[in-house]
């Protein structure tokens, strides 16, 4: 009996189908796979802090490591903007991301783009716009800075975290921690809400609030002015309320927070012989002093071997170490100039207890020949006359997607399609 000869070519056809299909499906989906699973360089809460009449700051996140620029266009030229730990112009790919903007005009409008590893991010396809506050003509307030410090679970620093604080009533400001895993933000600047003023500074006692992001984890905490310097250490993915503890521990110990200005060193009678108990203090400058130097000299006492951290400057803040020497005083002059005008220095470091103490002052540089600004190193504390911005997710251009294998498959299928039909046309 002899079989119909068109059968084996009508199922190697069917076959072919369904190798063809099983294949694409395939294709499509491998090819889509890594497209959703890779962690995106998109800006991710993206907010703007730090706003004043001469600076802002915007900061973000991404889902993975990348480089942060910002690309500002003034009303006289374009700006190139680092990220803070890439003062040097060489960049770092980090998750956390902070950029300040300086030297900036009061009362105008900025065009800002986020570049994310090299591609631009707009917000809703157009420049973000960012107006810089009016100049202050009055007084600033004489609130202290507050600071503290900030762990991971793992009890370990965490360095790069974003630390944001707004007080009732004011705008928000920002800072990276450093990494010894501590934070600090000056507020003798800060202004309200609208930022037309400076923030009144006469009430005891300002709630605050505190938030920290790092790496897809945040803390938030509760405090206010009585109990901000310092702020007990903070475990990322907790949340605090710091109101009581901290203003309970002032009134025990009052020289944990010591107050700005020179102090004489007190002298504890011994048994034996007379022993120098040390403390912490800022003796120059002092508050309010004019100096005609623009390399001004920090000066003021401390626990030897003690390391204290120095902020100089309100517009181009700078910032570095020292150590307090063995007779228990310490002194620093900046390596870069300081503008003319009104100026501050913070210090901070830790005192007989261990417990960490800041100091601000503020001072005055008089005018002397062409004035020159110095430059902020990468380690550089954010300015705190700034003005948050309302948080905003900047839209970003479309992700490039993977490049898919399907065009070759379908080359291949075509071609092995072509030579199992010639052999079956073939074998008949």
């Amino acid at each position: 009996m002899q079989f119909p000869t068109k059968i084996p070519t009508l199922l190697g056809l069917l076959l072919l189908i369904v190798m063809v299909g099983g294949i694409i499906g395939s294709s499509e989906a491998i090819s889509r796979l890594p497209a959703r699973a890779a962690p995106s360089v998109q800006p991710q809460n993206v907010q703007v802090t730090n706003l004043s009449d001469t600076s802002f700051t915007i900061t973000w996140t991404t889902g993975t490591a990348a480089t942060g620029i910002l690309l500002v266009t003034t009303p006289e030229r374009e700006i190139t903007a680092f990220d803070q730990r890439n003062g040097d112009g060489k960049l770092t790919p980090d998750i956390t991301h902070s950029v300040t903007v300086r030297n900036l005009t009061g009362d105008t409008e900025y065009l800002v783009k986020i570049l994310s590893n090299g591609k631009t991010y707009l917000d809703n396809d157009k420049p973000y716009r960012i107006r810089s506050t009016s100049v202050l003509t009055t007084s600033p307030g004489n609130l202290g800075p507050a600071y503290g410090s900030v762990v991971t679970t793992e009890n370990k620093a965490a360095s790069s975290a974003l630390v944001f604080l707004t007080l009732e009533g004011s705008q928000t400001l920002s800072t990276l921690v450093k990494p010894s895993g501590t934070w600090i933000i000056p507020l003798n600047l800060i202004r309200t809400q609208d930022g037309t003023s400076y923030l009144p500074s006469s009430v005891d006692r300002i709630t605050e609030n505190l938030l920290v992001r790092s790496d897809g984890e945040e803390s938030s905490a509760i405090t206010d002015t009585l109990n901000d310097s310092p702020v007990p250490s903070m475990v990322l993915g907790k949340t605090y309320d710091f109101r009581k503890q901290q203003a309970k521990l002032i009134e025990q110990s009052p020289v944990a927070l010591a107050a700005p200005g020179p102090k004489t060193t007190p002298v504890v009678l011994g048994t034996q012989e007379t022993q120098t108990q040390y403390i912490v203090s800022l003796v120059a400058p002092t508050e309010g002093m004019a100096l005609t130097s623009q390399f001004p000299l920090t000066q003021g006492t401390g626990i030897p071997s003690k390391s204290v951290t120095i902020t100089l400057g309100i517009t181009n803040p700078i910032s570095d170490t020292t150590m307090v020497g063995s007779d228990g005083i310490f002194r620093y002059t900046p390596k870069v100039q300081l503008a003319p005008g009104k100026q501050s220095v913070t210090i901070m470091t830790r005192d007989a207890s261990n417990q960490p103490v800041a100091i601000t002052h503020s001072f005055e540089i008089l005018k002397s020949g062409t004035q020159v600004l110095g430059t902020a190193t990468p380690s550089a504390t954010l300015t705190p006359t700034f003005t948050p911005a309302p948080t905003s997710t900047l839209a970003g251009q479309p992700l490039p997607t993977s490049a898919t294998t399907f065009p070759t498959i379908i080359l291949i299928i075509i071609g092995l399609s072509l030579f199992l039909g010639g052999t079956i046309a073939f074998i008949q």
